[in-house]
Parts: structure tokens; C-alpha cells; sequence
């Protein structure tokens, strides 16, 4: 289930996953990954089937050929302009952790492509333990330490039941990580330093769901509460919702928490 394909613009390539059979659109732009996303695609698709009759949905990865330096800024600049080469006049956009840094500047600074945004524990300035964490992780991703790397993502990312019942398979799973993907993974990681789109807040102009999780050790739960009371401040109709007693991948964990994404973008 799913397709990975290309989108080639004149400043770079993107692959991205297709799956779903609506006639609305849906850009979800993952966070960071040890591995890219689109290896998982089946398995995507089929958590999020509820939404498969009514969206069609689009998974974008990060362009190819990052270089040494990819700020925030430019992954949502490249984000929106994969998809606007694909055609696609207006999306609604759920973004999670980094996705969702991506989509705020893609909301402040495309207003005319958002319909609705989903915002799942994400930051929109880097809160202190966010640049101890995901700065520690890049550094180990650099110095090549990849047990040391995928411990501290497994304990820092998952709730620790969890991560207790799962750690071996997650192991397993990211083992194999190749100079590349470390090198991926350091450049995307440090890019988590420089988000700093608070200001820029009010000029978001479509309805935003902003869910955060109270045991988020990442980028924190305050970093949700600020983004909403912000988007309220500035007049931006918006909802919030908190995760009790989940981590910061509450939306990987929480059952119903496909279902209430899709009930806000429906409404």
C-alpha cells in the first residue's frame, strides 16, 4: 500500500510516498528519522486508513543531497515548492515534532496553500532541553556513536513502557545505519536549533490543532502551550489538546490520536 515517487524541481529532488483515494489532500511531513520514513510506507498507509476514502495524502521526505547545512526555513521553502510542482493548489498539513516546525513556516509563509494544520509535539523556538536532546544526538550521530544515538532516541522519543517493550525490535530495526544516513540525520538534527518562527505566528491564517504531550522530553510540552497561547494571542483560530502520560511520539503511541486529528480537519 503506497508508491514512493520523485518530484524534481530546478533546485532539487524529493521523494515523497502517495497513498489514499480522496479528493482532499493531506501533506504530512514527518519529524526526524534515523531512517527515512518512506521505507515504512505500508505500514504508514495502514495507520492511517481512516483517512485513506477521504484524502489523499502525500508523505514528503527531506530533498535529496542536504549538503552540510538545511535550516528549517529551507526545508519548508523546498516542501511547498514540491508542492506546488505536483500540482496541488491547496493541502491541509499534519506535521509532527520537526514536521511541525516545517509546517509553520510553511503556513507563515505560504498562507494561500493551508487549508488546516496539525501540529504534534513540535516547537516554534527551541526550548533549552530541545537543544541538550536532539544537540547530544547529533553529536553522537556525528561521532558515529550509534548505540549511544539510538538509546538515547528510543528513551527520549517513546513513553517508557514503550520503549521497554519494543527497545529490542527498534535496535534491530536502525542497527545498520550508514555513514550517509548518520550524516542525514546530524545536518536535520542541528536544524532543530535555529527554529525560530514564534514571531512570525500571527501571520498564520488557517485553523491550527495544536497537540502536546505532558511527558514530552524532547521538545518539551511548554513548547505546545506556547505555540497555542500564541496562535490565540495573535487572533488565529485554534484548538489544543494535551496527551496525558504520553512522550513526545504520543502520536505514534495514543490509539485514538489518528482519529481526533482527522475529526479536527473534518470539521
Amino acid at each position: 500500500m503506497g508508491e514512493i515517487l520523485s518530484v524534481k524541481t530546478a533546485n532539487f529532488e524529493m521523494e515523497y510516498a502517495k497513498f489514499g483515494t480522496g479528493k482532499k489532500v493531506l501533506a504530512m511531513i514527518p519529524g526526524l528519522s534515523l531512517k527515512s520514513v518512506l521505507g515504512s510506507v505500508s505500514t504508514i498507509a495502514a495507520a492511517y486508513k481512516i483517512f485513506l476514502d477521504e484524502y489523499t495524502i502525500y508523505l514528503f521526505d527531506r530533498k535529496k543531497n542536504i549538503g552540510d547545512v538545511y535550516p528549517v526555513s529551507e526545508m519548508a521553502r523546498d516542501i511547498a515548492e514540491a508542492i506546488k510542482a505536483l500540482g496541488i493548489d491547496r493541502v491541509d498539513i499534519f506535521g509532527t515534532s520537526q514536521g511541525g516546525m516545517i509546517a509553520q513556516h510553511i503556513a507563515v509563509g505560504y498562507p494561500e496553500l493551508v487549508n488546516k494544520m496539525v501540529l504534534a509535539s513540535s516547537s516554534s523556538k527551541a526550548e533549552p532541553l530541545q537543544l541538550e536532546v536532539i544537540g547530544g544526538w547529533a553529536v553522537m550521530a556525528r561521532e558515529k556513536r550509534v548505540e549511544d544515538l539510538l538509546n538515547s532516541f528510543i528513551d527520549n522519543v517513546y513513553s517508557e513502557a514503550f520503549a521497554k517493550r519494543y527497545r529490542r525490535a527498534l535496535l534491530l530495526m536502525f542497527k545498520n545505519l550508514s555513514d550517509e544516513e548518520l550524516h542525514r540525520f546530524a545536518v536535520t538534527a542541528e536544524a532543530c536549533a535555529g527554529i525560530n518562527v514564534y514571531d512570525d505566528l500571527g501571520k498564520v491564517k488557517c485553523p491550527t490543532f495544536v497537540i502536546g504531550a505532558d511527558k514530552d522530553h524532547v521538545v518539551t510540552y511548554e513548547a505546545s502551550v506556547k505555540i497555542y497561547e500564541k496562535l490565540k494571542s495573535e487572533n488565529v483560530p485554534c484548538e489544543f489538546y494535551t496527551y496525558e502520560n504520553f512522550g513526545h511520539a504520543a502520536f505514534d503511541e495514543a490509539s485514538d490520536y489518528k482519529e481526533r486529528v482527522l475529526k479536527f480537519l473534518q470539521a
